[in-house]
């Protein structure tokens, strides 16, 4: 069976993409180190001030969701 050229570069294109995607999911877990001083989910933050907002400043309201983001964007 002779495949044709055209045939060829597609099948090397999705194999190519394939790989990427692979390499790219192992790296993403692999970015994540395990740290054991790093917050848990519940534990209670310590006090911070960011340009004026205190967190004591919601004490006693409905509760407050965190995220931070590491790395550079």
């Amino acid at each position: 069976m002779r495949w044709s050229r055209c045939h060829l570069k597609r099948t090397l294109r999705l194999v190519v993409t394939a790989l990427a995607f692979l390499l790219m999911s192992l790296n993403v877990t692999a970015a994540a180190p395990h740290d054991e001083n790093r917050p848990k989910v519940g534990h209670k933050a310590h006090e911070f001030e960011i340009q004026g907002f205190k967190l004591s400043d919601l004490k006693g309201r409905k509760s407050l969701v965190m995220i931070f983001y590491r790395g550079h964007f």
